[in-house]
């Protein structure tokens, strides 16, 4: 993971706010009073930024510790050959644009889920602690009118805001089941000779390469389009064109099973393992804040009430009820914050999703092993064939689902 935090950037607005709160207190200028509470909005907005990309990457180094051992027991056997070791097999090419899509993305969604939480804050703290008015008080709904102006703006025009992270992943994913459609000699390697094979591998990975969403559409099907528009589906080829070559040269049937085994299935098996628990957490998490926010929530409400209902009439409220109740207009709208973060992550949809595929892994690694012990031959290789195109169908699928998941059209804001 890139090193996204930079804190020069949180070291200058927090001097910025230091200097702007310096001179409204010494001058008190209008100038400097009123534009106030809007530069404390935007120090607020950076501060939050760069603390969830902050702790964003801090969690994904402390889930590589915790998952070394497991990651470890993964390791194939020194004897497994890798996959660029066959034949027409590349390495998939290092991925992605210098951008982190996936960051940049929360951490916009986390930044318009509180934008209304801290508009609230700021027309709250104006009503119960400005309440005459003011340059200060000015500045408050001024600053309340940026946060949502800048929300509805950020809605507008950030259209299809998934999308480079869903092109970059769903991309990667396609390089990487090209190589083992050409390790298995299936899909479009089917039959073909190693010249031929790298004729269609350049000329698919081409097209890979500057796919665009529709086209990353049309790649997923595991299908050919012949001239009328029908489709031959892959998986039905392998049993149709049974008496093709079994597989290309260059490394005998057992060794590309166990590298399948070994470098496809069950390192993808680990993959979704360790994420479906990711998800699990942050769901948990979000989960049981969500809970605590109400529960306290319920019980501001009540001290408020206490409070307000013990000062006499003609008195104004104690200190402590003015806090408690700026505590008190904030939490419901926290809550909405943290639930929109949870939708944000779609961290429990994504978690069945990666347990399902899981578990069919598993049952498609279970039959190779036993592949593995049947003596070589025409049918041993046939039934590898159709293996790997039944696995290579279950993380397409898996592919789709997570796109559904996590592509939106637009942002989710609520006001």
């Amino acid at each position: 993971m890139r090193t996204v935090v930079r804190p020069a950037v949180v070291a200058g607005v927090s001097a910025v706010l230091a200097g702007w709160i310096w001179a409204a207190g010494s001058t008190r200028a209008p100038l400097w009073v009123v534009t106030l509470p809007a530069v404390g909005a935007v120090w607020t907005l950076t501060l939050l930024h760069h603390g969830y990309l902050t702790g964003r990457e801090w969690a994904h180094r402390r889930r590589r510790r915790g998952s070394r051992a497991r990651r470890a027991a993964w390791a194939p056997p020194a004897g497994v050959r890798p996959p660029i070791d066959y034949p027409n097999v590349l390495r998939r090419p290092s991925g992605g644009a210098p951008v982190d899509h996936q960051g940049r993305y929360r951490a916009t969604g986390v930044r318009l889920a509180v934008l209304p939480l801290l508009a609230v804050l700021f027309l709250t703290a104006h009503t119960v602690f400005l309440p005459d008015g003011g340059a200060l008080g000015v500045g408050f709904v001024l600053a309340e009118c940026l946060l949502l102006g800048s929300l509805v703006w950020t809605v507008w025009t950030e259209q299809h805001p998934s999308r480079p992270w869903v092109v970059d992943r769903v991309r990667a994913e396609f390089f990487r089941r090209e190589m083992f459609l050409l390790l298995a000699g299936v899909g479009p390697y089917l039959g073909l000779t190693d010249q031929q094979a790298a004729l269609v591998r350049d000329a698919r990975l081409a097209l890979l390469a500057d796919a665009g969403p529709a086209a990353l559409d049309r790649f997923a099907h595991l299908a050919d389009q012949d001239a009328d528009g029908g489709e031959r589906d892959w998986r039905d080829e392998v049993w149709r064109r049974a008496d093709e070559p079994a597989l290309a040269a260059g490394g005998d049937l057992g060794d590309r099973m166990r590298t399948y085994l070994d470098h496809r299935i069950r390192r993808q098996r680990l993959y979704m393992e360790l994420a479906a628990e990711k998800c699990e957490r942050s769901e948990g998490a979000l989960g049981r804040t969500v809970k605590g926010v109400v529960l306290t929530a319920v019980a501001v409400a009540v001290a408020y009430a206490v409070l307000l209902a013990a000062v006499p009439d003609g008195h104004e409220p104690p200190t402590a009820t003015v806090l408690i109740a700026l505590l008190a207009a904030g939490l419901p709208p926290l809550c909405n914050s943290v639930l929109a973060v949870q939708n944000l992550l779609a961290g429990q949809r994504l978690a069945v999703s990666y347990r399902e595929a899981r578990q069919e892994l598993l049952g498609h690694e279970n039959t190779l092993r036993r592949l593995l012990g049947q003596p070589e031959g025409a049918e041993l290789a046939r039934s590898f064939r159709a293996l790997a195109m039944r696995t290579e169908a279950t993380l397409t699928e898996e592919v789709r689902r997570w796109r559904i998941t996590v592509a939106k059209p637009e942002f989710d804001a609520g006001l």
